[in-house]
């Protein structure tokens, strides 16, 4: 038995919570000490938006930790009893003040982080014009840049972005918009 980060307690009892070997499922499991449940640890879930006006993409600088200050495309996690295109909707909404029905979002990405237990979905979607802003408390600015504006030294999170900016404005320029899963990042059993 072994201590763990993270939940601590059961849901079910509130009994504490060990690393325990689970014999059936041949690997350790968070298993209450107190009434035996099992808690599995589920991946996280993430959505992320390559939005685009002509050659230009949408990016928001982020007035939030982590990243406080860099650039990264609308994202964020799903919430309970959102579909993964009704969270793309909200996290657009909250973050720069754009509003598209979940129905404007096209799948584009499927990226596996197993060292960080998460899964980003991305979505694209197309503007005819630049729409106006009225950003959210985690966006201090959002802007449409060229691939030549881009500022590349400042993107948040490029170690989990599943494509290159180079090869996002590429495949924007070929239309060129097949949906591709990934895997990133180490995983933990390699």
């Amino acid at each position: 038995m072994s201590e763990i980060a993270g939940q601590k307690f059961c849901y079910d009892c509130g009994g504490p919570l060990c690393l325990k070997w689970h014999a059936l499922d041949q690997r350790e499991r968070r298993i209450c000490d107190a009434c035996g449940a099992i808690h599995y640890e589920s991946p996280k879930i993430l959505v992320w938006c390559s939005a685009y006006c002509g050659d230009k993409i949408l990016m928001c600088r982020r007035a939030i930790a982590p990243a406080f200050g860099l650039w990264n495309p609308p994202s964020g996690f799903v919430e309970e009893g959102e579909s993964l295109e009704q969270a793309m909707a909200r996290e657009l909404e909250e973050e720069t003040g754009i509003r598209v029905p979940p129905s404007g979002f096209i799948l584009f990405r499927v990226a596996s982080l197993p060292h960080m237990n998460q899964i980003f979905v991305g979505f694209r979607t197309e503007f005819a014009s630049e729409p106006p802003f009225n950003l959210g408390h985690e966006t201090s600015e959002a802007r449409f840049f060229s691939e030549a504006e881009m500022p590349v030294e400042e993107l948040a999170f490029r170690d989990m972005v599943p494509d290159t900016t180079a090869e996002i404005f590429r495949r924007l320029r070929e239309k060129d918009f097949e949906v591709r899963i990934l895997t990133l990042g180490a995983s933990p059993n390699t």
